[in-house]
Formats: C-alpha cells, sequence, structure tokens
C-alpha cells in the first residue's frame, strides 16, 4: 500500500485530509462497502460512501490558525 499511503501523505501535508488516514483502514472501509447489502432501496449505500468522504475532509476551523 505504498503508493496509497504517499496519496494520503501528500493530500494530509496539503491541508486537504486529516493527518491520522491509515491507509489499510480506508482500503478495509471501501471494502465494506462493496459487500452486496440486502435491501438498499433507501440509498444507504450511497449515504455510507458521502460519510466515508466527507469523514476523509480535514478543516481547520475559523480563527485556529
Amino acid at each position: 500500500m505504498p503508493v496509497l499511503g504517499a496519496l494520503l501523505g501528500t493530500a494530509a501535508r496539503a491541508g486537504r485530509i486529516r493527518s491520522d488516514i491509515d491507509p489499510e483502514d480506508l482500503l478495509r472501509a471501501v471494502g465494506n462497502l462493496t459487500l452486496p447489502a440486502q435491501d438498499d432501496t433507501d440509498g444507504h449505500t450511497r449515504r455510507m460512501i458521502a460519510l466515508l468522504v466527507d469523514g476523509l475532509r480535514y478543516c481547520v476551523p475559523a480563527g485556529s490558525v
């Protein structure tokens, strides 16, 4: 996972994502989203993907820098 680690590191140093993202954790989270849902008529998978992507983002609170 060196390539993913490098990509995450570069994004973290640029302040685009959180700095505590482990490449293996990210791959496992994404992998869990690929498991077939029994009944996804309510858009659960799309909401979980949005939650995962939002969770990667890093925001510095206003006035803290």
